[in-house]
Protein backbone atom coordinates (compact mmCIF):
# COMPACT_ATOMS: atom_id res chain seq x y z
CA UNK A 1 0.00 0.00 0.00
CA UNK A 2 1.50 3.40 -0.63
CA UNK A 3 1.51 6.19 1.75
CA UNK A 4 -1.06 9.28 0.65
CA UNK A 5 -0.90 12.66 2.19
CA UNK A 6 -3.82 13.89 3.01
CA UNK A 7 -3.25 17.62 2.18
CA UNK A 8 -1.37 17.45 -1.38
CA UNK A 9 -2.46 14.09 -1.89
CA UNK A 10 0.95 13.05 -3.21
CA UNK A 11 2.90 9.67 -2.52
CA UNK A 12 5.55 10.28 -0.16
CA UNK A 13 8.14 7.92 1.93
CA UNK A 14 6.97 9.12 5.21
CA UNK A 15 4.97 11.05 7.48
CA UNK A 16 2.76 11.41 10.41
CA UNK A 17 -0.19 8.71 10.32
CA UNK A 18 -3.57 10.06 10.45
CA UNK A 19 -6.18 8.46 12.75
CA UNK A 20 -8.53 6.19 11.51
CA UNK A 21 -12.10 7.61 12.23
CA UNK A 22 -15.43 6.95 11.95
CA UNK A 23 -15.70 9.08 8.90
CA UNK A 24 -12.42 7.24 7.19
CA UNK A 25 -13.92 3.98 7.93
CA UNK A 26 -17.17 4.77 6.37
CA UNK A 27 -15.82 6.19 3.35
CA UNK A 28 -13.31 3.34 2.92
CA UNK A 29 -16.63 1.12 3.60
CA UNK A 30 -18.34 2.82 0.67
CA UNK A 31 -15.37 2.69 -1.30
CA UNK A 32 -14.72 -1.21 -0.91
CA UNK A 33 -18.53 -1.83 -1.50
CA UNK A 34 -18.40 0.00 -4.71
CA UNK A 35 -14.69 -1.32 -5.54
CA UNK A 36 -13.03 1.48 -6.04
CA UNK A 37 -11.01 1.66 -3.21
CA UNK A 38 -7.26 1.87 -3.19
CA UNK A 39 -6.60 0.98 0.02
CA UNK A 40 -3.93 3.33 0.83
CA UNK A 41 -2.35 4.70 4.08
CA UNK A 42 -3.23 7.96 4.78
CA UNK A 43 -0.16 10.05 6.20
CA UNK A 44 0.83 13.86 6.43
CA UNK A 45 3.59 14.38 5.04
CA UNK A 46 6.17 16.75 7.16
CA UNK A 47 5.92 19.88 4.82
CA UNK A 48 2.26 19.96 5.16
CA UNK A 49 1.89 19.28 9.42
CA UNK A 50 1.74 22.95 9.80
CA UNK A 51 -1.58 23.47 7.24
CA UNK A 52 -2.96 20.06 8.59
CA UNK A 53 -2.89 21.48 12.31
CA UNK A 54 -4.48 24.54 11.20
CA UNK A 55 -7.33 22.59 8.86
CA UNK A 56 -8.01 20.66 11.91
CA UNK A 57 -8.53 23.34 14.79
CA UNK A 58 -10.71 25.24 12.31
CA UNK A 59 -12.79 21.83 12.16
CA UNK A 60 -12.86 21.49 15.73
CA UNK A 61 -13.63 25.42 16.31
CA UNK A 62 -16.55 24.67 13.42
CA UNK A 63 -17.59 21.46 15.20
CA UNK A 64 -17.93 23.20 19.10
CA UNK A 65 -20.08 26.15 17.06
CA UNK A 66 -22.25 24.28 15.35
CA UNK A 67 -22.41 22.21 18.69
CA UNK A 68 -23.89 25.42 20.41
CA UNK A 69 -25.82 26.27 17.62
CA UNK A 70 -27.48 22.74 17.85
CA UNK A 71 -28.12 23.43 21.66
CA UNK A 72 -30.01 26.62 21.31
CA UNK A 73 -32.30 25.22 18.83
CA UNK A 74 -32.92 22.24 20.67
CA UNK A 75 -33.59 23.99 23.40
CA UNK A 76 -36.03 26.58 21.87
CA UNK A 77 -37.42 23.31 19.22
CA UNK A 78 -38.21 21.29 22.15
CA UNK A 79 -38.18 22.87 25.88
CA UNK A 80 -39.95 25.61 25.19
CA UNK A 81 -43.28 24.02 23.37
CA UNK A 82 -43.29 22.27 26.63
CA UNK A 83 -43.54 25.30 29.90
CA UNK A 84 -45.83 27.11 26.95
CA UNK A 85 -48.16 24.83 24.88
CA UNK A 86 -47.43 21.16 26.34
CA UNK A 87 -45.28 18.50 25.02
CA UNK A 88 -45.25 17.76 21.37
CA UNK A 89 -43.99 14.93 19.49
CA UNK A 90 -43.55 16.70 16.01
CA UNK A 91 -42.13 19.40 17.58
CA UNK A 92 -39.31 17.07 19.80
CA UNK A 93 -38.77 15.12 16.42
CA UNK A 94 -38.20 18.39 14.63
CA UNK A 95 -35.45 19.79 16.92
CA UNK A 96 -33.68 16.57 17.52
CA UNK A 97 -33.78 16.12 13.13
CA UNK A 98 -32.29 19.22 13.01
CA UNK A 99 -29.72 19.42 15.86
CA UNK A 100 -28.72 16.39 14.54
CA UNK A 101 -28.25 18.04 11.19
CA UNK A 102 -26.36 21.15 12.33
CA UNK A 103 -23.66 18.76 14.40
CA UNK A 104 -23.32 16.31 11.15
CA UNK A 105 -22.52 19.33 8.78
CA UNK A 106 -18.89 20.35 10.02
CA UNK A 107 -18.16 16.71 9.12
CA UNK A 108 -19.63 16.86 5.91
CA UNK A 109 -18.10 20.08 5.09
CA UNK A 110 -14.71 20.47 6.57
CA UNK A 111 -13.83 17.00 8.38
CA UNK A 112 -10.22 16.63 9.21
CA UNK A 113 -8.54 13.55 11.01
CA UNK A 114 -6.58 13.53 13.70
CA UNK A 115 -2.83 12.13 13.61
CA UNK A 116 -2.73 9.16 15.58
CA UNK A 117 -1.19 8.44 18.75
CA UNK A 118 1.29 6.70 17.64
CA UNK A 119 2.53 9.61 15.55
CA UNK A 120 2.16 12.12 18.62
CA UNK A 121 5.48 12.57 20.97
CA UNK A 122 6.19 10.48 23.17
CA UNK A 123 7.20 11.10 27.32
CA UNK A 124 11.07 11.05 28.45
CA UNK A 125 11.61 7.95 30.00
CA UNK A 126 12.36 10.02 33.18
CA UNK A 127 8.56 11.40 32.99
CA UNK A 128 7.34 8.00 32.30
CA UNK A 129 8.84 6.41 34.98
CA UNK A 130 7.46 9.18 37.39
CA UNK A 131 4.11 8.59 36.35
CA UNK A 132 4.20 4.90 36.66
CA UNK A 133 5.62 5.39 39.93
CA UNK A 134 2.40 7.49 40.73
CA UNK A 135 -0.27 4.85 39.90
CA UNK A 136 1.55 2.46 42.38
CA UNK A 137 1.52 5.08 45.04
CA UNK A 138 -2.41 5.18 44.40
CA UNK A 139 -3.01 1.87 44.55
Amino acid sequence: MAKVCIICSQEVESGHAVADDAVIRSIRWAKQSLGIAKNNTLVVCGKDLEVHKKKRQGYERNLAVYMAIAGIVLVILVFLPIFTTGFSVSATLVGLLFAALLVFMPVLTSHTPALAAASAPQPKPAEAKKAAAKKQKKR
